[in-house]
């Protein structure tokens, strides 16, 4: 992500900050209006040119998405109104303010314990994960079986998914989740910790466990949980891009590797 992207997208998290009593649609009109843009490449070219005067852009928003509320066209001007390194940034950009406006403070947890089963559920089935991002399988038909699988789930999950199988940017499912998952957990000030052991952890070890990688990174952490009887024993902590590996099969395969040297 370049430097104009990363202050464009900055600015769009600002502008949905600033956004009072949001409508309960505004997540949902961004990521129709990210899907919008994606199936317009001239539009795109268009809205993310830095040439083209700021005030044209905010005037073709406000044609190209007249069908949207006005607190949706605001936040798309302001994105509009920046500059993208790469004009499929706008693009990534909308989406990824729509997936925050989606993660309220009241709801944000449940979404994150949610993204997580998905992805828990797709991610230990080959074939579903190929169901869901099959491009040759019509898209009325992943879209069903999406609505089958999250029937009990809450309705921005079901939103999320239901958009990451209509716009895949050429991301895998497993992939786009975990992006998702990470913006939603980013917008309610917290990171995700992937933490992997042989056995469950119990709630005891789990509260300790999130308390000391909470001190140590200064955030909220939420902590999902894997279970991998490989491992052994201990534990894989995985944030972002730190891995912190203490699991026994981790020193073995390092024992191994000083034996064989």
């Amino acid at each position: 992500m370049g430097a104009a992207t990363r202050t464009s997208t900055a600015a769009g998290v600002e502008a949905l900050a600033a956004v009072t009593r949001p409508s309960p649609a505004l997540g949902d009109e961004l990521l129709t209006a990210a899907r919008g843009l994606a199936s317009s490449r001239q539009l795109v070219a268009v809205l993310a040119d830095g040439g083209v005067p700021a005030e044209q852009r905010t005037a073709l928003v406000q044609r190209a998405f007249a069908s949207l509320q006005p607190q949706t066209r605001g936040i798309l001007e302001s994105l509009v109104a920046g500059r993208w390194s790469e004009p499929g940034d706008l693009v990534a950009g909308v989406e990824e303010i729509g997936l925050r406006a989606l993660a309220s403070p009241t709801t944000a947890a449940g979404l994150d314990r949610e993204l997580f089963t998905v992805l828990q559920t797709v991610g230990s089935d080959g074939r579903l994960e190929l169901a869901l991002g099959g491009v040759t399988s019509p898209v009325a038909a992943r879209l069903a079986l999406v609505d089958t699988l999250l029937k009990d789930a809450s309705s921005a999950t079901r939103t999320i998914v239901r958009h990451i199988v209509r716009l895949p940017r050429g991301r895998k499912p497993i992939e786009a989740l975990r992006q998702a998952q990470a913006i939603v957990a980013e917008a309610s000030d917290r990171v995700v910790a992937v933490v992997q052991t042989a056995t469950p952890l119990s709630v005891a070890q789990a509260e300790a466990l999130s308390a000391r990688l909470e001190q140590g990174y200064g955030r909220k952490i939420f902590v999902n949980q894997e279970i991998d009887s490989s491992l052994l024993g201990g534990v894989r902590i995985t944030i972002g891009d730190d891995v912190i590996d203490g699991t026994v099969r981790a020193r073995l395969d390092d024992l191994r590797l000083r034996l064989a040297g």
